[in-house]
């Protein structure tokens, strides 16, 4: 997967995130939940979170090892 980066941005919202990885807002949150954070972090930090062009490809790795539902 070839993920199309704005040189603009160094930030991206779970929202924005998942638009680039090609996968919904909900698929992404539950990929973090399985693999990166626990459920009480996940409720806390979820909302606020913003990930970086490294974060983006280190998920689009662990995206394309995911079946999609």
């Amino acid at each position: 997967m070839q993920i199309q980066l704005s040189t603009a941005k160094s930030e991206y919202t779970i929202d924005e995130a998942a638009r680039l990885l090609g996968i919904s807002s909900q698929e992404l949150r539950s990929l973090l939940i399985r693999h990166v954070l626990d459920e009480t972090e996940a409720i806390q930090n979820l909302p606020k979170m913003k990930f970086r062009p490294a974060d983006l490809i280190m998920l689009s790795l662990m995206a394309a090892e995911t079946p999609q539902s």
